[in-house]
């Protein structure tokens, strides 16, 4: 299928992803086409009939669509992905590696996309509240976070790489 004729970013926009990040959407799509390839193949093994029912049963044109949107999603940011690069350097940048102390806690996070972000992991967004407090930034820097209901918050730039 030709993906280009689907635009779901405004043609300007740019994504600029970790190696990982990239490998990651990479990977994911691949397994985006064997799922639907598998399905396509069960499809083709049954007879009308069959066909139906397991449409009916399964929901599955809403799912072969909700794949389809998804694949071209991701080949969209994959024709405009930048990789961002990852050398050691003092200012915050995406893909950035720094170490935050506030008071006596020292936490490392990874400055990434919003598509890459995952807390959990430490891979906090450049889009964030504490991405935009941090973007730009150099090591030994005070930072003031405030949250919307304007507690503040303070971290110092321990080290970037």
């Amino acid at each position: 299928m030709n993906y280009k004729k689907f635009k779901i970013f405004p043609s300007n926009k740019h994504f600029y992803l970790t190696k990982e990040g990239l490998d990651n959407l990479r990977t994911k799509l691949d397994g985006l086409y064997k799922e639907r390839r598998r399905i396509c193949e069960r499809l083709m093994s049954m007879d009308d009939k069959e066909k139906v029912e397991y449409i009916e049963s399964t929901n599955m044109i809403n799912i072969l669509e909700m794949m389809e949107t998804e694949v071209a999603k991701i080949t969209e940011i994959l024709q405009r992905a930048v990789v961002a690069s990852s050398s050691v350097h003092s200012d915050v940048k995406l893909g950035s590696t720094v170490s935050l102390r506030s008071g006596r806690r020292t936490v490392k996070y990874i400055l990434v996309n919003s598509i890459e972000a995952d807390p959990s992991t430490n891979r906090i967004s450049e889009e964030s509240p504490l991405g935009k407090a941090i973007m730009g930034k150099k090591e030994k820097t005070m930072v003031r976070l405030s949250t919307p209901k304007g507690k503040q918050s303070f971290y110092k730039i321990m080290n970037v790489s």
